[in-house]
């Protein structure tokens, strides 16, 4: 299940690293993407399971797919989904920290 510090379905051969983000001095989403890849791409990397999102490594491809409204991040569905606005995320698991939301929110407002 989703929230679990490792994998544990017949997909595991899906689930591959990625770089946390294609510019490395766009420091907002790299510290974005890093802690979405710490939390959130057990589930959100295999299309089968969840939408897979969890190697998007630009800030274009957040865009496009439609998950962050650049510059509302309180608009944007990843963040709905999140945190406190219609579940926490991971499901199953600890609530990312106050903290790393923040800097996800940051991210998305700089947009």
């Amino acid at each position: 299940g989703c929230g679990q510090s490792f994998n544990s379905n017949t997909q595991d051969f899906n689930l591959t690293a990625f770089s946390s983000c294609a510019d490395p001095s766009d420091t907002l989403l790299c510290e974005a993407n890093e802690i979405i890849q710490n939390n959130c791409t057990n589930c959100h990397t295999n299309p089968s399971i969840h939408a897979a999102w969890g190697g998007w490594d630009t800030n274009e491809e957040w865009i496009q797919n439609g998950r962050i409204l650049p510059g509302n991040a309180d608009g944007s569905r990843l963040i709905i989904r999140l945190k406190n606005y219609g579940g926490d995320m991971p499901e199953g698991a600890p609530a990312i920290s106050n903290a790393d939301a923040e800097k996800i929110r940051t991210w998305i407002n700089s947009l």
